[in-house]
């Protein structure tokens, strides 16, 4: 079933042309109306009810979106060729402009792919023990939440959440993905009386987490810290700063959609032939730290790459 091409004039604020429009479109059309979202609402209700039909107004979408639940049918399409074409001080014709912005808006949306991301809700904070310990009691209801606490520092015994000594050595991965390494670690003996003993101090202790919320005011553990999904930080001297990142940390439990920007061909690439390095643009360029050498060719960490594009330029 061909499509039908509703046209409005705005109150006669701009020249369209139905006849040249329909005719470059190939969708059939009654001529233009005046004032489609108000005073002509009812032919806009009875296209809508027929089914198949573009409006070209994208302003008044949500006045006609209102018809669309009343009788019950599908929404059609909207295309803006007012505020893009009709609307102009230029004196060219803009019934190409019209033709062309209703050709694109018919074209399909590009389809993307992805991968669902799952976080369990699993959150290590890293910070000062007055900061660190009043975020990890605020986030108790809705996170699994261990501290990290440089060594030396003082640990009060609690049931709510986890605490832990020792010092980040390298932290890799992503939201859900998370893969710490910590040297120096002690954890808190279980048992006894009194102030609670410690394990003996040992380097390399591997531990994974999904969420990781970094109050130190140091320096970022990853390279353009924002585009790093699952990682948060905030000035812990900022007590708004502190409370958005709590906010934000407590939001990122669940399935999560992960975009896929980058499809990367290996034989295109001109990292390296013959063990001799030539190409490292990429590399150089890239802001996340996704992109790394494997051999004659570079390979792309998806769960990492944040879309930016510069690779690509």
């Amino acid at each position: 079933m061909s499509k039908t091409l509703l046209l409005c004039d705005c109150l006669s604020s701009q020249t369209v042309d139905a006849a040249a429009l329909s005719k470059a479109t190939g969708m059939a059309c009654a001529g233009c109306h005046t004032s489609l979202c108000t005073s002509q609402i009812d032919i806009a209700a009875k296209a809508i009810e027929a089914g198949d039909v573009v409006i070209a107004c994208l302003q008044e979408a949500q006045r006609f979106a209102e018809v669309v639940e009343e009788l019950e049918v599908d929404a059609p399409q909207f295309i803006d060729i007012r505020d893009r074409a009709g609307w102009t001080d230029d004196t060219a014709p803009t019934t190409p402009k019209m033709a062309a912005l209703i050709a694109d808006g018919m074209l399909p949306e590009p389809t993307y792919r992805s991968v669902d991301v799952v976080s369990e809700g699993t959150c290590l904070i890293i910070g000062a023990p007055d900061v660190a310990l009043a975020t990890a009691q605020s986030l108790v209801e809705t996170l699994s939440v261990t501290v990290l606490l440089t060594p030396g520092a003082d640990i009060v015994p609690t049931h709510e959440y986890d605490v832990m000594l020792g010092k980040l050595k390298q932290a890799s991965g992503t939201i859900g993905q998370f893969e710490i390494k910590i040297d120096a670690f002690q954890q808190s003996l279980l048992g006894g009386r009194g102030t609670p003993g410690l394990t003996a101090p040992r380097d390399g202790a591997l531990s994974h987490c999904d969420i990781i919320l970094d109050l130190t005011g140091g320096t970022p553990l990853f390279p353009a810290p924002e585009k790093r999904d699952g990682y948060l930080r905030a000035d812990p001297k900022s007590q708004p700063a502190v409370a958005k990142t709590i906010f934000a940390a407590s939001q990122l439990v669940g399935t999560f959609e992960k975009p896929l920007y980058v499809r990367m061909e290996p034989t295109l690439c001109a990292h390296s032939r013959a063990e001799k390095p030539a190409c490292s643009n990429c590399l150089n360029v890239c802001p996340t730290g996704a992109i790394f050498s494997v051999g004659e060719h570079v390979s792309i960490d998806p769960m990492i790459c944040a879309g930016c594009g510069a690779c690509a330029a």
